[in-house]
């Protein structure tokens, strides 16, 4: 070899070995940033929300078949996305949009307020989600009474704001929040005001198998703390006896407290009539720091709601633009970690309508390496066609049972009997079994979970050994023999009303 062509050889030694360091360390600074992902877990609340605009709105007409369609087609996207929890509206200003016997018929439902539409969404809608094997938590926004600059018109039953507009928050002045295409509050200060909506929820819950309730708008207005909402007189009255304050609260704790008292009100009235009804409320995204946050601004101490063990879910909405998300929501994460006790369980809001989507896929990455056991996405309509598909095909690849409540209930559940496998056609096979105990209570969103592995024992604990969540009502589940392999084990479960779960069944083998 000549001494040019060692030369040369060298130079494109040293070369490739420079690029080769080179693109080492970029591939070590790329993993370094890229947060740390922990295997999918097999329980994981994932819910969605599904706003009255979402499916009233989309339409020129007020035709039923249409709504229908969407809701179905809806649910269908966020079942086959791996979702579990649907967060339906069915309340948004003192209206309904299911049969009341307190509060009219949306307008948003027909044109006009008070008006049958001929049918019932939240009925609908629990339904077509329970047969998908999704959970229904009917969503109410709780203290706007109304929205518009135009009074609402008689109806019957009669709207609350046109019937009781003393009930509306009020200026430091003691003027009377004005109309707006905003919402106009009802003041929480006010014994009757809580007593109406306790009322309202409770009727909900009383006559429909939802599987939740679900709280936002519980909160003074926006800048309470600097309009001073709401020095209306039956709160300043209420603030001044000893009845009513008996521990000599400041203004703004007295004013907290209130809110608080109404979700303690709300929370026994819905655990008295149906105990595994889930509570649930949609909080500010920040409790006490930044300028804005649900404490100092509107009073709401939400902290204080878990402490006393009055809610179930908290779901603080942390919500930032896109050049704001990548540093503050992992901030705002460690906060709620760090306040909220473990029992009441903090399921983060991921505002997907800011953000892209590397962006929300980094937020759920964020969520479950700070050890949070569920999200929410807002909203249904912030996510494309595909973006549904690449949360199926990623971030939610497998399918998630709910966690559990154990402060509702830590009952043992008995598991099924009689697990067997049969042929069912020449190309299905038919899983049944037989329910050992009978239901506890009477909804009918219990469940039952094969489970199937390669190996033995079955890891239940591992979320791609999910095979298939079935309806409580049933004992027997067909599937194509083309997705069962003779290679693998199943075993079945049984999970109740409260997500406690009964020990897997002896597994059995496709012979």
């Amino acid at each position: 070899m000549s001494p040019k062509t060692k030369r040369l050889f060298l130079w494109f030694t040293v070369a490739f070995f420079i690029l080769f360091i080179v693109l080492l360390l970029i591939s070590l600074i790329h993993n370094f940033n890229r947060p740390k992902l922990i295997s999918l877990p097999t329980r994981e609340l994932r819910g969605i929300w599904l706003s009255r605009f979402d499916y009233c709105e989309r339409f020129k007409t007020h035709d039923q078949d249409s709504i229908k369609q969407f809701i179905a087609q809806s649910f269908q996207k966020i079942k086959d996305a791996n979702f579990n929890v649907v967060f339906f509206q069915v309340r948004g200003n003192a209206d309904a949009f299911y049969q009341s016997r307190y509060e009219p018929w949306s307008q948003m439902l027909t044109g006009e307020l008070g008006k049958n539409p001929g049918w019932d969404p939240l009925d609908y809608a629990i339904k077509t989600a329970h047969a998908l094997d999704l959970e229904l938590h009917a969503w109410i926004n709780v203290f706007p009474a109304w929205r518009g600059t135009q009074k609402p018109q008689r109806t019957n039953p009669p709207h609350p704001f046109l019937r009781h507009p003393e009930w509306v928050v009020c200026d430091s002045n003691g003027t009377a929040m004005p109309q707006s295409d905003h919402y106009v509050s009802f003041s929480p200060g006010i014994p009757q005001v809580r007593h109406h909506i306790t009322t309202v929820i409770a009727d909900i819950v009383s006559r429909y198998d939802v599987d939740g309730i679900h709280f936002d708008y519980v909160r003074y207005p926006e800048d309470a703390n600097t309009t001073g909402y709401s020095h209306d007189r039956f709160s300043l009255q209420q603030f001044k006896k000893s009845a009513s304050n008996p521990m000599n609260l400041d203004w703004a704790d007295w004013q907290r407290d209130q809110v608080t008292l109404f979700v303690a009100e709300a929370y026994d009235k819905i655990t008295n009539l149906k105990p595994w009804v889930k509570v649930s409320a949609a909080v500010i995204g920040n409790y006490k720091t930044s300028a804005w946050n649900g404490y100092n601004v509107v009073f709401q101490d939400a902290r204080r709601w878990a402490e006393i063990g009055k809610i179930d879910y908290l779901i603080p909405m942390i919500y930032h633009r896109s050049d704001q998300a990548q540093n503050i929501f992992p901030q705002v994460l460690k906060e709620w970690n760090s306040i909220i006790a473990a029992e009441r369980p903090v399921f983060p809001g991921i505002g997907a309508f800011l953000l892209e989507w590397n962006e929300i896929v980094k937020e759920i990455h964020d969520v479950r390496n700070n050890q949070f056991h569920g999200l929410v996405i807002f909203a249904f309509t912030s996510l494309n066609d595909d973006d549904f598909e690449k949360l199926k095909t990623g971030e939610f690849k497998y399918r998630a049972l709910l966690p559990h409540c154990p402060w509702k209930s830590t009952q043992p559940v008995a598991p099924p009997t009689d697990f067997c496998l049969t042929l069912g056609s020449p190309d299905t096979l038919k899983f049944t079994w037989r329910a050992s105990q009978s239901r506890t209570f009477s909804n009918s969103h219990q469940k039952y979970v094969i489970y199937s592995s390669k190996k033995l024992p079955i890891d239940i604990t591992k979320a791609e050994n999910i095979f298939a969540i079935i309806d409580g009502n049933t004992n027997v589940w067909t599937a194509s023999k083309a997705i069962l392999e003779k290679s693998f084990h199943y075993t079945i479960t049984c999970i109740d009303e409260f997500e406690n779960e009964s020990t897997p069944v002896a597994p059995i083998k496709l012979e």
